[in-house]
């Protein structure tokens, strides 16, 4: 499966799958059948403690662009707006005149964020960033990540209804959200 969310990770969209990955072996690469690396192992979670069990990968994608920013600028950038959010359930999907849930509800917006300095609003759904489909909540905090920092973004949301384009300039994500572990929200 692609696009998985770890508790202790919002933005890396992992790769699940039922390879054997022995504790203190990650990091090695995860091949298609094809022979091209796809992924590096990077967790498992087994009941055993043993190789059983679901294991995730990091898309290699992702990996070379973290390889690549930290030849070029010396540390990893990662886009941020700065709102929490929430799954769009069918009870709030209907109550926002969606056919069906998808997409990330703004239920806060930080302050002194890029979403303070934008259009966006609480109660906006998003539904596309950056033309890139918002599936669930979950997935927007890997493609807010992946977003390059100071890139204005079109952001299609549904307000009071409607559907709607509005532009949004990403931040960088500060250190002090990174320092303290799983942050909550793009």
């Amino acid at each position: 499966a692609l696009g998985r969310n770890l508790p202790q990770e919002n933005y890396v969209p992992f790769i699940q799958t039922d390879v054997a990955i022995n504790p203190g072996n990650s990091g090695g690469p995860l091949f298609n059948l094809d022979g091209e690396v796809v992924g590096i192992n990077s967790h498992i979670y087994s009941r055993t403690g043993g190789f059983m069990g679901v294991s995730f990968a990091i898309p290699i994608e992702l990996a070379m662009d973290v390889a690549r920013q930290l030849r070029e600028e010396g540390h990893v950038a990662r886009g941020w707006l700065g709102v929490m959010i929430q799954d769009v359930t069918r009870d709030l999907a209907e109550s926002f005149g969606m056919r069906r849930p998808r997409g990330a509800l703004v239920s806060q917006i930080l302050e002194d964020s890029p979403a303070a300095d934008s259009p966006l609003r609480v109660g906006d759904v998003i539904v596309r960033f950056d033309g890139h489909d918002v599936p669930t909540s979950g997935a927007l905090p890997a493609i807010v990540g992946r977003t390059p920092v100071g890139e204005q973004v079109p952001v299609e949301i549904i307000r009071e209804g409607e559907r709607r384009t509005v532009q949004v300039r990403v931040g960088e994500l500060p250190e002090d959200l990174t320092a303290r572990g799983p942050v909550p929200a793009p």
